[in-house]
């Protein structure tokens, strides 16, 4: 009786280590399954058509054959961003989900937004930068201004009497006014719209004064000449718009630009990571990829996951100084 107890101990035993093993076999198997091995995500947080859905777009269709698997579109508009970058700071770190960022979404919602839901500091590792692009100055032609210089002047000699148009509030357009006048110590009046369309329209029949908004959404009405442009936000001066001059040739170390980036939930897997970099290195090095940033206003893309974390970490910095100085609280 009791040897054959020991006995059924003993299979009892058995069984159980085989089956250990064979969950460590199938474990093992499925951490050795080859990164990617299904579509690949990237959560968009701007409607279809727009400009960051069309950067996103034209890099994934090539981004796709160089990884084996098609890289997916996810739109997902509203709340200035912040849905998208929840989506993603909640999903799986596995390699399969990544936000295709933007400045105001990682870099100023944090300090305009009461909560966003996500903590742009933690729940985000960086994957590459896709670039940065520059917004632009411009007046209503009836003002007779030229540089940045006659518009400080002109603001400085009429406290209040300048008001400046954006697309949006607490967008980056508008924090970049903001920041124009913490440099100058000038007052200006900002004047918020639903959309560049009328803030430029406004601006050009002269109800506001300045207007400040992308390089794509002011192009046609600079090259129309309804729009007079006094300077570009970028540290160097932009191809295509070599004769406007940049802020920081008149305010030195002046410089706000816009970005996207393409950023992965923490603790997703370094060497996935690195895979991905690697691949959308390659795509923007491509001359026709590079000829259409450039009509986005697009430089300074690329480079590797630590040079993005590091940008973010320095323009959350300086924003965040620029929205305490402006006084603007988060709603």
């Amino acid at each position: 009786m009791i040897h054959r107890a020991r006995s059924a101990v003993l299979r009892l035993a058995l069984a159980a280590t085989l089956g250990i093993v064979a969950a460590a076999g199938s474990v093992a198997s499925l951490a050795a399954e080859p990164w990617p091995s299904k579509p690949v995500r990237w959560i968009v947080p701007a409607a279809a058509g727009s400009a960051p859905d069309i950067i996103a777009r034209i890099l994934s269709e090539k981004v796709s054959p160089g990884l084996g698997q098609q890289v997916v579109i996810d739109n997902r508009a509203g709340a200035a961003g912040n849905i998208a970058a929840q989506l993603t700071a909640h999903a799986a770190a596995d390699g399969y989900t990544y936000l295709f960022g933007q400045a105001s979404t990682l870099a100023v919602n944090p300090y305009t937004f009461k909560s966003t839901g996500f903590d742009a500091d933690r729940d985000f590792t960086g994957v590459i930068s896709i670039g940065v692009s520059p917004f632009m100055v411009g007046v209503t032609p009836s003002l007779k201004l030229s540089s940045v210089a006659e518009l400080v002047a002109h603001a400085r000699a009429q406290p209040g009497a300048l008001s400046f148009a954006t697309s949006s509030s607490r967008n980056l357009s508008h924090i970049s006014g903001e920041m124009l006048k913490s440099a100058t110590g000038i007052d200006m009046v900002h004047v918020p719209y639903k959309g560049s369309q009328q803030a430029a329209t406004d601006t050009i029949s002269g109800v506001t004064q300045v207007y400040i908004d992308s390089i794509p959404a002011m192009a046609a009405h600079i090259q129309s000449g309804r729009l007079r442009v006094v300077g570009v936000t970028a540290p160097r001066r932009v191809a295509g718009f070599e004769n406007v001059p940049t802020i920081n040739e008149t305010i030195p170390g002046f410089e706000a630009v816009g970005w996207f980036a393409i950023v992965a939930p923490a603790g997703t897997p370094t060497e996935i990571i690195a895979a991905m970099n690697r691949e959308v290195n390659k795509v923007l090095t491509q001359p026709d990829v590079a000829a259409r940033m450039r009509q986005f206003g697009m430089f300074d893309y690329g480079g590797t996951p630590a040079d993005l974390d590091r940008f973010m970490r320095a323009e959350r910095t300086k924003w965040a100084r620029v929205i305490r100085e402006a006084k603007i609280d988060p709603e």
